[in-house]
């Protein structure tokens, strides 16, 4: 919007981290089940996402995820 500045009228935790800050990775949980939205409950990614994902670019891999919030799997085991 012309003349507001980002960020101005929201908390700080509700900024936006940098591309680079999120995991070309698959947010995949091998729970795949689509709601009626076409998208997927386990990883939320849109069924469009899914079938382009082997396709897509790292960048666009990491504006998915960044899209989702998803920062990576929990490996502790």
């Amino acid at each position: 919007m012309p003349g507001v500045e980002r960020g101005q009228g929201s908390a700080v935790n509700d900024r936006v981290p940098p591309l680079s800050e999120f995991p070309a990775t698959s947010p995949c949980l091998k729970v795949c089940l689509l709601d009626v939205g076409q998208e997927c409950r386990g990883c939320r990614r849109t069924l469009a996402e899914i079938g382009a994902w082997s396709r897509m670019t790292l960048d666009e891999r990491r504006a998915v995820n960044q899209r989702l919030g998803f920062r990576g799997h929990d490996e502790r085991r």
